[in-house]
């Protein structure tokens, strides 16, 4: 007994130039995205940008959850460009350490809705950070509703971003 040859049978001929439309259309597809990436600007970080990024993260004045995250780094765990590029952003660790960056951002949106001029809210030169207002003392109402009550102090005094 002769097994049928599959090659001959009209639905399998048509699957197959089905399939062969597809892969040039696939190859086509591939070739103008190619094209476009190469009319695209480099985006990413550059070096100097990453350089600038870890002395900070390094600094006395990063926050503990943003000196473990450069530590992470440092150990070859993540990079800044896997960050920059939206990866791992669902990691606790990373979300932790990027937060302060967020607040800093609201504060500067909030700012800028205000009517302050770009040069107050950022200090050039750093990424941007929240300042950490100090804590008044439990019991000291007083000195807390004067706080509040005095709009050249809403973001410490200076620059919300440094």
């Amino acid at each position: 007994m002769t097994v049928p040859d599959p090659s001959t049978d009209p639905r399998i001929q048509e699957a197959m130039a089905d399939l062969e439309r597809a892969e040039l259309s696939l190859d086509r597809a591939i070739s103008e995205a190619e094209q476009l990436q190469q009319t695209m600007p480099p985006g990413g970080l550059s070096q100097e940008d990453i350089e600038q990024i870890e002395e900070h993260a390094r600094g006395r004045n990063a926050p503990p959850e943003l000196r473990e995250l450069q530590q992470r780094i440092d150990d070859g765990e993540l990079s800044w460009s896997d960050l920059a590029a939206g990866r791992f952003l669902d990691d606790p660790g990373v979300r932790a350490a990027l937060e302060g960056g967020v607040e800093g951002m609201r504060q500067a949106h909030t700012m800028l809705q205000e009517g302050h001029d770009l040069d107050e809210i950022i200090e050039p030169g750093a990424p941007p950070v929240a300042i950490d207002r100090p804590q008044p003392e439990r019991g000291n109402e007083r000195d807390d509703a004067a706080e509040e009550d005095d709009p050249d102090d809403d973001f410490g005094g200076g620059s919300i971003l440094r």
